[in-house]
């Protein structure tokens, strides 16, 4: 297997996004000084869910997704007087702030580089990715970076993978190019459908989706003996 062009996602594969985003909605809620508990957030969790799940699907726009997933949540937990768009803004902020990557992904990122050319992939706001890499240094690592909230389209749309193969200079065959990623329909089915390969990071969860990735690692670090040894 002949691969020279790797594409990353970013949340839950090389940053922590699931420990940045329970913390920095937990922060949010105690800057409104609002009470929070497990509950509140698992119901965020869902509604978040469903919520990306629209704008990946083109039904609703980045600046919806903003406001409406708080607006849901705080419907359904009757919180009056506080303005979704605000908290959408509080939650960001501390987003930046709170994220970390995984341990290792700097090492790996950069011994990847010398052998291959590497982008990141992310249906992420614009006001969170960018600032983000920065923080943690990240940015250097990457041949280009594309964000969904950018572009005006998101993973799996093809024309989001069009503007990728448009993003660096000479791109290889689709057969040299793996895109690396957690979610089975956005990574998984949309590098598929691009004719792209495709690795799904599972963190040790179950694909309950029809997507089957060519291959398979529990954490971004096992992505180095993967390459090794295909």
């Amino acid at each position: 297997m002949k691969i020279s062009w790797l594409l990353f996602d970013a949340d839950n594969t090389i940053l922590d996004f699931s420990s940045a985003s329970k913390a920095s909605f937990l922060q949010s809620f105690e800057d409104f000084r609002l009470e929070c508990n497990d509950r509140i957030y698992a119901l965020y969790k869902d509604i978040n869910s469903k919520v990306w799940s629209e704008f990946e699907q083109g039904e609703i726009t980045a600046i919806e997704l903003r406001r409406k997933r708080f607006e849901v949540l705080f419907k359904s937990i009757d919180i009056l007087g506080i303005d979704p768009s605000e908290f959408s803004n509080s939650f960001l902020n501390n987003l930046v702030q709170k994220s970390e990557s995984y341990s290792g992904v700097s090492d790996l990122l950069s011994s990847l580089r010398k052998k291959y050319k590497i982008s990141l992939v992310t249906n992420g706001l614009k006001e969170v990715q960018r600032p983000r890499l920065e923080r943690l240094n990240l940015t250097k690592y990457f041949d280009s970076i594309i964000v969904s909230d950018e572009i005006g389209v998101a993973k799996p749309d093809q024309k989001f993978f069009d503007h990728t193969f448009q993003s660096i200079k000479n791109p290889p065959p689709k057969s040299e190019v793996m895109i690396i990623g957690d979610n089975p329909i956005s990574d998984i089915q949309g590098g598929k459908d691009y004719g792209i390969r495709t690795c799904w990071v599972s963190n040790d969860s179950t694909n309950e989706s029809s997507s089957i990735s060519d291959f398979t690692i529990r954490n971004v670090n096992e992505l180095s003996s993967l390459l090794d040894t295909n």
